[in-house]
């Protein structure tokens, strides 16, 4: 919902969490470990907490959801 009341929202999360999968694909590369693709991530992006996975097997991401970081903190 968040998503569609936030304008821009949507764009800026999908940038966001890219560039942590990007950064992820690069650190596996080095074999610095990996990631557990239904580990919770979180990331804020502007205003908002966005809840996402990484499978870097599949090279993809997840975004699962974002809330007001107000709404966020106090859950």
């Amino acid at each position: 919902m968040q998503f569609r009341h936030t304008v821009g929202l949507r764009a800026r999360a999908k940038r966001a969490v890219l560039a942590v999968l990007e950064a992820a694909l690069e650190i596996r590369k080095l074999g610095a470990g990996n990631v557990h693709k239904d580990a919770p991530l979180i990331i804020r992006v502007g205003s908002h907490v966005v809840m996402y996975s990484l499978d870097l097997e599949q090279e993809s991401a997840n975004i699962w959801r974002a809330e007001p970081v107000q709404k966020a903190a106090l859950n």
